[in-house]
């Protein structure tokens, strides 16, 4: 395996891409510099961890001192091509070691809030809605990529989506803008639509002819999903349930008057409801209270507001799969945010039964978040779910929420 490393620099000539959302004009964006290469060589060994949820370093053991510094753009390159990519986060040439961080850490920083005047002058209407995938590739294309964004915060990109916009005048993805403050942290803006709306961001590098730039592609979560049965050979599954809600009960007030507008009732379906006595309401009695404009023009509802703020995260469960990789059956064709269903009992089904019609009782549907492995062992920890149970990541999560606190 080899390693490379990649840098910035300014191109003689700027160039623009264009944004294509499903409705509205497009969006035109620029790009003024291109990824070069930096640096490289040979690979000892390496110790992966890239999982969407946690930024936790993986470890590359190089063979001989290097070049690279922290923040350029590493790619692990093996016979098939790219195998794995981040941000460097710390270079040591003593112990032949580089550290790196996934693709998502580009947006480890704190951005203006896009929608902080409407959001803070009683004289606008706040705007609550938002396509939680191409509005949220708006504004990153602009955050990364408008014209005169500072040299130093810059980065050339190209965005594509898929699974956003509007059907019937109504967002496939509505999301509610909620943050009143200057600033957001956007990673912690970009968790937060994966952990209520299964919104899912992924970089890849791309190289044309004279250029090369960040592909980041924005998508949600589909139905469906890939199939991984319990009939490989060592193979180990751990499932951890933790399906609480944060939230049975949202009182709805009016952000001028604080008079309550509606009260609305978490149900077992993920649905919210008004009736108190519905035989199918969450418990226990866990109250939240949200403020909702009733003069916004965006198509926002109470009930709306309320689902923001009830409505529990898919996949709220922790799974994880050790599994060879050198297996016939290991899944390399897994990406972060694909669906899958996991079949862990096999003894009572024949290849007549239709799995996911006949035993919908012993599958579990979840979606891949990530991985870890190292390569002095052929063992692969697969990762599903949006929970993590392992202490250390507990406590990383934990830091991180402190830090952008």
């Amino acid at each position: 395996m080899q390693y490379r490393t990649y840098k910035l620099i300014e191109l003689a000539e700027p160039y623009t891409w264009t944004y294509y959302p499903s409705e509205g004009d497009p969006k035109t964006f620029c790009n003024y510099d291109t990824l070069v290469y930096a640096a490289g060589g040979a690979v000892a060994k390496v110790s992966i961890d890239n999982d969407y949820l946690m930024s936790n370093n993986s470890t590359v053991y190089i063979a001989a001192p290097t070049s690279a510094v922290a923040g350029q753009i590493i790619v692990l390159i093996d016979d098939a091509g790219a195998y794995d990519c981040g941000i460097i986060s710390s270079v040591d040439n003593t112990n032949l070691q580089i550290l790196y961080k996934g693709m998502l850490e580009i947006f480890n920083d704190n951005m203006l809030n896009p929608m902080r005047v409407i959001m803070n002058d009683e004289d606008q209407t706040a705007k609550y809605l938002y396509d939680g995938v191409e509005d949220t590739a708006q504004i990153l294309a602009t955050y990364l990529a408008a014209v005169g964004t500072d040299k130093y915060r810059r980065m050339p990109i190209r965005i594509r989506t898929s699974g956003g916009g509007s059907t019937d005048g109504k967002f496939n993805v509505p999301a509610i803008w909620s943050y009143a403050d200057n600033t957001i942290n956007i990673h912690d803006w970009l968790m937060e639509l994966f952990n209520k709306h299964n919104v899912i961001v992924q970089c890849r590098i791309v190289f044309e002819t004279a250029r090369a730039y960040v592909e980041i592609y924005i998508s949600c979560n589909q139905t469906g999903g890939k199939i991984i049965k319990n009939n490989i050979h060592g193979m180990q599954i751990t499932h951890a349930e933790d399906s609480s809600a944060n939230a049975t009960v949202c009182t709805v007030i009016d952000q001028e008057t604080l008079e309550v507008i509606g009260t609305y009732y978490l149900q077992s379906d993920n649905t919210v409801t008004t009736d108190p006595n519905s035989d199918t309401r969450v418990v226990p009695y866990k109250l939240v209270v949200a403020t909702f404009d009733s003069e916004n023009e965006d198509g926002a509802t109470a009930q709306t507001v309320a689902e923001e703020n009830l409505l529990y995260s898919d996949f709220n469960h922790y799974i994880s799969i050790v599994i060879d990789r050198n297996s016939a059956m290991y899944p390399t064709d897994l990406n972060i945010g694909d669906a899958v269903i996991i079949v862990p009992e096999l003894q009572n089904m024949t290849a007549e039964d239709a799995i996911i019609d006949d035993f919908e009782d012993k599958i579990m549907r979840s979606i891949y978040t990530g991985r870890k492995e190292d390569s002095e062992n052929s063992q692969v920890t697969l990762i599903f779910g949006k929970i993590r149970i392992n202490y250390t990541d507990l406590i990383q999560m934990q830091q991180q929420k402190l830090v952008r606190a």
